[in-house]
């Protein structure tokens, strides 16, 4: 019998994962059952069972994957790049965010909402984006800090309360493409740059 080698297991596990992101596009996650999955898969029950014990199993490899594969093309951005002011590094996390999501058949923007709702009874999965979301908040206060140092962010600001806000910002973004259609990375950069400047001078107060 030939073995099997890890370069098939990966195409196995992800051809598994490519077919529940489309049912997931059309279904939703709670709606999508694992037949279905197995149909679009074009696999046998056998097979996928040999990767994946059920339908949350799934579910957590998709935002496992999905996570890991985001962070690999957003950290130069994140931990380099500090020369860019904040509205850009916005346009860029955005744009990297949209071309990541886009495939064919379906966008892992419009999946991320089901995530999300599937993260409020799910404990597993809450507690999968928790941490992904927390760890990049946290790497984003620390950009925040060596933006201080170049003057980019008013030193007086709170490095946490600034990448709070930079993080609802870029999740603004994703639901926004979801729910109400294509986001242009450089509106949203103009946008954050417009609010800044409006903010430093009200914090400021009149000349």
């Amino acid at each position: 019998m030939p073995r099997i080698t890890e370069a098939h297991r990966e195409q196995r596990r992800r051809q598994i994962l490519e077919a529940a992101w489309r049912c997931f596009q059309r279904e939703g996650v709670q709606g999508t059952r694992i037949e279905q999955i197995l149909a679009e898969s074009g696999l046998a029950a056998s097979a996928l069972y040999r990767y994946f014990r059920n339908k949350d199993d799934i579910i957590l490899a998709a935002i496992e994957t999905s996570l890991q594969g985001l962070a690999h093309l957003l950290e130069p951005w994140v931990e380099q790049h500090d020369d860019l002011d904040p509205a850009a590094f916005v346009a860029q996390v955005t744009a990297t965010v949209q071309r990541f999501s886009e495939r064919s058949g379906y966008d892992l923007r419009s999946i991320a909402l089901h995530g999300w709702s599937e993260a409020q009874h799910n404990h597993a999965v809450r507690d999968r984006l928790a941490r992904f979301y927390a760890a990049f908040r946290a790497r984003l206060s620390a950009k925040v800090v060596r933006w201080q140092a170049r003057d980019h962010v008013h030193s007086q600001a709170n490095p946490n309360e600034v990448a709070q806000a930079l993080l609802s910002l870029i999740l603004g973004d994703v639901v926004q493409a979801a729910v109400i259609g294509p986001i242009d990375p450089a509106a949203s950069s103009r946008g954050a740059s417009a609010l800044a400047c409006r903010t430093g001078r009200a914090s400021r107060g009149p000349a």
